[in-house]
């Protein structure tokens, strides 16, 4: 049980990192999403937990969303340790028949 949660946190850091350079990827260079110039960014992915924009000005205006980055990063824990549990679960079940 301890190793399926240990090697189920390590996963959902991996998956956790892995959606927010993805959804940062796709709006730098996507070929759904091309613009001219630089406008807005936006990470995480289920809920946005940074945004940074440039309006008129040389500096860029930017913000952090820490109840968001705390509910993306236990969703993502969540799911993740709940499909290694139900993996599990059949893997053993399938083994007794």
């Amino acid at each position: 049980m301890f190793n399926t949660i240990f090697k189920g946190t390590l996963l959902s850091i991996l998956i956790f990192f892995s959606t927010s350079f993805l959804t940062v990827l796709f709006q730098i260079n996507s070929p759904l999403n091309r613009r001219e110039g630089y406008s807005e960014l936006n990470i995480g992915f289920p809920f946005k937990y940074y945004h940074e924009f440039i309006v008129d000005c040389p500096t860029p205006n930017y913000g952090w969303d820490a109840n968001n980055l705390i509910n993306d990063c236990i969703l993502i824990w969540v799911l993740t340790i709940s499909v290694m549990m139900i993996n599990k679960t059949i893997k053993t079940s399938s083994e007794t028949k």
